[in-house]
This record gives C-alpha cells, structure tokens and sequence, in this order.
C-alpha cells in the first residue's frame, strides 16, 4: 500500500523515502524485512547478515533526506 501510495499520491520526500526504496528492492527486501521483523517481535534467532539491515538502509535513507532539506 506504502508503494502505490508514493507512486500516485503526493508525498514528501521525508515521508516516501522508506516506500520507494522497499518497492525498488523488491521481494528480495521484503523478505528481508519480514525475518528482521520476526526477530523483534517473535524472538527468533537472528539471521546472519553481510551488511546493514534493512532498517538500518531505511533508516540511513530517510536521514539522508533529512539531512539534505536542512541544507535547503
């Protein structure tokens, strides 16, 4: 929904960034995300990782963003 809603809705930057980068990174992040979710609220034994999480890049995103509207 988050995805449809960036394409044919009007959205911040701010406030699209996390969409956009789950529709661009496919079922390959979501279900990255989906194991991330499980380890926090089912307690499941977390997953080895190579690079950030998927929280972590979304998260990362959104500041990126952020930092450059400050700048103006």
């Amino acid at each position: 929904m988050a995805a449809w809603g960036y394409k044919y809705l009007p959205v911040t930057e701010e406030l699209g960034i996390r969409a956009k980068l789950l529709s661009d990174g496919g079922p390959t992040m979501w279900a990255e995300l989906m194991d991330e979710l499980r380890e926090i609220h089912l307690g499941l034994k977390p997953k080895r990782r190579t690079g950030p999480s998927v929280d972590e890049r979304l998260q990362a995103a959104y500041e990126k963003v952020m930092a450059k509207k400050a700048k103006g």
